[in-house]
């Protein structure tokens, strides 16, 4: 299989260091330059230095006839937008995460991700099998297991504005899925910034809805 690591980091060496063992083919994309240079002295891999959520950089190494992107970067909102990128936009059979925060796997799940909590070791067994994704409307129409997709206007008061979304601290079991500003609907990353008048469309538990509303919405 062609497979396409995204993030460079422990987890992300030790999935390059297995797959590769297993004769898969892989690339690296990794946006740290030292970590970079470390991927592909230690593994001879081609590694693509830049953003991971960028599409360019995701067709440069090779997206377009990849088998299984796995995005295992810090950050579980760019990792969402990467397995997201990759199925919708460029129609990988198969996508896998890491996840950071207990209790995102159940919303990445919902969005069609194939997703283990933090066990490297288990992403690369998961890799070797076949799995089937998740239909996403099909999920949002059944809303099972008491989540909720919410719309919410960012109120004059909210203290998050001009911030950027990875030093927010959202409540657990709740993921950004898109951002409408005016006519324009953005792809939540980790540097992305929340503006006055923004509509947040989120993913949450009915139990953390009320706080995810009151965050954005100046209580």
């Amino acid at each position: 299989m062609f497979i396409i690591v995204v993030g460079g980091g422990k987890v992300g060496s030790y999935l390059i260091k297995e797959l590769l063992e297993k004769d898969h083919k892989v690339h690296a994309i990794e946006n740290n330059t030292k970590s970079c240079k470390r991927l592909k002295q230690k593994y001879g891999v081609k590694v693509f230095c830049g953003d991971g959520t960028n599409e360019k950089l995701l067709e440069q190494a090779g997206i377009n006839e990849a088998d299984v992107v796995l995005a295992v970067t810090g950050d579980d909102q760019d990792n969402l937008v990467i397995c997201q990128m990759a199925e919708r936009k460029f129609d990988v059979p198969r996508t896998f995460t890491r996840v950071n925060t207990p209790g995102n796997e159940r919303l990445f799940d919902w969005l069609g991700v194939n997703v283990a909590v933090s066990s490297s070791s288990i992403l690369a067994a998961l890799v070797e099998q076949e799995m089937t994704l998740q239909d996403l409307r099909y999920i949002l129409n059944k809303n099972h297991d008491k989540i909720e997709l919410v719309r919410i206007p960012v109120g004059d008061n909210c203290e998050y504005i001009d911030q950027k979304l990875r030093d927010i601290d959202f409540p657990l079991e709740s993921v950004l899925v898109t951002i409408l500003r005016g006519d324009e609907s953005l792809v939540p990353r980790g540097d992305s910034v929340i503006a006055k008048d923004d509509l947040i469309v989120a993913l949450t538990r009915r139990e953390y809805k009320e706080e995810l509303i009151n965050m954005f919405n100046g209580g």
